[in-house]
């Protein structure tokens, strides 16, 4: 099967999480891979991870995507393709990674290095039931995971992410009687514009992290933005003729590690806040952020650099404030880097990846497991 049709097959099997079943994914892929060694890995029922040995010999690479989707409606589990681009739920985020990695090791000559493939459950939800519980069983030397950053995008870095709990006093009275601007309401949506606004234009000294990639051939992307932040959920309030004494707002923030953590915290205080509680924190993962040695990542990275010189691409070493399953190889302090067929509209209604990305990105994998011969 070329990696089109692997993806159509994988689309139209319903893995949309929650409740993010994975059973049938698994039995296609078990099938797709049953002349090859395989082993079953599931946390709880119905959510299986699936490890297929293809070689074994030193080092031991790991290629590995998530099986899991986020909601949609049933039609976005059709896939279509129309003018070089595969639509449907999960085309893009991460289906057709999947289907990359299938047709690479699939078409793999003999080699002599270890290759794992890992087939995983609830990304999107964290990743503990999947990668996170796989990779402690299932160890390896360096590990690419399929996300669709393009075939010639490395994620070389995450940020960091806080969930905090804002509590914004107000002075409560009659609506007949009290002005709604001393509100609790009113002072949280003006406090809301002031920080969304702000942490956008927070930047950060990443003049030598820029540099450190640049130097290596790298083209250094910032993926949205250095920080930002997210007013998820407002709560409070007494009833509809009551200006409101409090309220919580409910926010996750992101922000890349050259922002330092006391830049975050006065950009929060404000005479209008009670408190805030942090009620969530994970650290930032990547080169020369983490456990990671760097002569480790540079080995990858160098080898990386140029498969994608040689396919006629620009490499780019990617910051993103998006958060995927590197953590849960990187803490062990190996190399670990996103890189998948590139697409658009990732967990919209128009979700697609081209159709060209999935043999590019295959490509990408298949040469970087002849590389690490040498490695």
């Amino acid at each position: 099967m070329n990696p089109v049709e692997i993806a159509k097959e994988l689309i139209k099997i319903d893995t949309r999480n929650p409740p993010g079943y994975t059973t049938k994914a698994v039995e296609f892929l078990e099938s797709l891979f049953s002349s090859y060694n395989t082993k079953i890995y599931a946390k709880e029922e119905g959510k299986e991870n699936l490890v297929v040995e293809i070689s074994k010999g030193k080092p031991t690479v790991m290629l590995t995507s998530h099986l899991d989707t986020v909601p949609c409606d049933e039609k976005l589990l059709n896939p279509v393709v129309i003018n070089g681009k595969l639509y449907g739920r999960g085309s893009c985020d991460a289906k057709g990674c999947v289907a990359s990695i299938c047709y690479s090791a699939l078409n793999l000559r003999d080699v002599d290095v270890g290759l794992k493939l890992a087939f995983t459950c609830d990304e999107e939800v964290g990743g503990f039931n999947g990668l996170g519980f796989v990779f402690p069983r299932e160890k390896a030397d360096v590990v690419l995971i399929g996300e669709p950053t393009g075939s010639n995008c490395i994620g070389v870095l995450q940020a960091f992410v806080v969930s905090v709990d804002i509590y914004i006093k107000g002075e409560s009275g009659h609506t007949a009687s009290q002005e709604a601007e001393y509100g609790a309401i009113y002072r949280a949506s003006e406090y809301i514009v002031n920080r969304v606004r702000a942490f956008r234009d927070l930047r950060g000294n990443f003049k030598e992290y820029k540099e450190f990639f640049e130097k290596m051939g790298y083209e250094f992307v910032i993926k949205s933005w250095h920080s930002v932040f997210n007013p998820a959920i407002i709560q409070g309030g007494i009833k509809r003729n009551v200006v409101a004494p409090n309220c919580v707002i409910k926010a996750d923030i992101r922000f890349a590690p050259w922002i330092s953590i006391d830049e975050i915290k006065n950009l929060l205080e404000d005479e209008c806040v009670e408190r805030i509680d942090v009620v969530g924190f994970l650290k930032s993962y990547g080169v020369k952020f983490d456990e990671v040695e760097l002569s480790k990542d540079l080995k990858v990275l160098k080898i990386l650099r140029d498969i994608i010189k040689n396919m006629g691409k620009t490499p780019k070493a990617v910051f993103s404030l998006g958060v995927g399953d590197t953590r849960h190889v990187r803490k062990y302090g190996v190399p670990a880097f996103y890189i998948g067929p590139g697409g658009e509209g990732l967990h919209s209604d128009n979700e697609f990846v081209y159709i060209s990305e999935l043999y590019d990105a295959a490509k990408v994998y298949t040469e970087f497991i002849n590389a690490l011969e040498s490695f």
